[in-house]
């Protein structure tokens, strides 16, 4: 998995590039002051009626694995160099289907983070899980997904109400969804919430793994939670898994809310599903299919790494800093990630207030770099009798 980034500045105040794909670059910003702004990137542009604040802007009509000088121009000064990126190169074959993800969402939560611990405004508004979540499906929809898939902690409580929000939200735009839980959907009290999903035309996936058959790859969703447990468990499950996969006839996208631990000892919080199940899992999974890519939740941040012939990748939040959904492109040879940050101002303006939590860590933790974000990974070849 080669990085595509070549020299880019983590989000910040100023203007950054935070996502990349072979056609597209994505350029945020915290605080640019307001006026017009045209946002450059190789010999495409984009003009916008900046109103002030942060934002975001996509710049399409790029050469794919091609590099390409970003600037933004305000209108005082020169225009400002932002980075030097490289397209990404798709993979081999044609393109055969897109799928968005979202997680974490945490819909019902009064607040988020800790040191300081940032509160929703009280002023009648749309609470901002809600709108991020609103705005990710809008953009995720108009991005071109042919299916939406919710990876865990859409609720904070797993209450009616928070699921028939999800449901509303998550059904608007008319694609098939699926939606996993996490360990917030399944906490004391939550309710069972396959009927209220149902009746939205939306699939929950909860127990024994499943899977479902997309175009030039095979969906296997399976449930880490523990009723009443942050961590997250595979061992009961963990030969299903591996067997859902390597019975696909071709590659497998695995999918569950908590991100596997690659040590013995946990190394940061969240926990996620330990190290002792965690790593004989992903063994046995890229044994199963090496042709396999395993995207999780939970943790807040944007992280992938290699096991193997496998990625695993972690993408955060919606509704809390950087504020991001993930899209999937598969090809006939290999899968495309993208994240990008929710765009809509009222979206950005909230998650850009939480960058300070964790006594102003949070905003360098959770991101990631650009290569952990976006990326190319072609299938590897399976083995014979695989």
């Amino acid at each position: 998995m080669v990085g595509p980034l070549i020299s880019v500045t983590a989000p910040g105040a100023g203007p950054s590039v935070f996502a990349v794909e072979d056609t597209t670059v994505q350029v945020t910003w915290g605080e640019l002051p307001a006026g017009p702004l045209r946002v450059r990137a190789g010999e495409a542009s984009v003009e916008v009626a900046h109103g002030g604040g942060p934002g975001a802007v996509v710049v399409d009509g790029l050469a794919p694995d091609t590099e390409v000088d970003v600037t933004v121009e305000t209108g005082a000064g020169p225009p400002q160099g932002v980075a030097t990126v490289r397209t990404l190169a798709p993979p081999p074959g044609a393109e055969l289907f897109r799928l968005a993800t979202v997680n974490d969402i945490h819909l019902g939560d009064p607040h988020f983070g800790r040191f300081p611990k940032v509160a929703h405004p009280l002023d009648g508004d749309v609470p901002p899980p809600e709108r991020c979540l609103a705005a990710a499906v809008s953009e995720l929809t108009e991005w071109g997904a042919q299916l939406i898939l919710a990876k865990g902690d859409i609720t904070d409580h797993g209450s009616t109400d928070e699921w028939k929000t999800a449901a509303a939200l998550l059904s608007g735009p008319g694609l098939p969804v699926e939606v996993i839980p996490g360990n917030h959907d399944r906490v004391k009290g939550a309710i069972d919430p396959t009927d209220v999903l149902a009746g939205a035309g939306i699939n929950f996936s909860s127990g024994a793994p499943s899977m479902r058959e997309l175009p030039g790859v095979r969906l296997v969703l399976a449930d880490t939670t523990v009723a009443g447990h942050n961590s997250g468990t595979i061992a009961a499950s963990s030969a299903e898994v591996a067997r859902l996969a390597a019975e696909a006839g071709g590659p497998a996208l695995v999918a569950m809310h908590h991100h596997p631990q690659r040590r013995q000892l946990m190394t940061h919080p969240p926990r996620g599903i330990p190290g002792e199940e965690a790593v004989p899992f992903l063994d046995a999974l890229a044994a199963a299919n090496p042709a396999t890519m395993v995207i999780t939740g939970h943790s807040h941040r944007h992280r992938s790494h290699r096991w193997g012939p496998l990625v695993v990748a972690e993408v955060g939040s919606p509704q809390d800093f950087p504020g991001t959904w993930a899209g999937y492109v598969v090809y006939e040879g290999g899968i495309r990630q993208v994240v990008r940050r929710v765009a809509a101002p009222e979206a950005m303006a909230w998650t850009e207030s939480t960058k300070g939590c964790f006594a102003g860590l949070w905003g360098r933790w959770s991101p990631g770099t650009l290569p952990q974000r976006c990326f190319t990974h072609p299938w590897p070849r399976r083995l014979a009798g695989a």
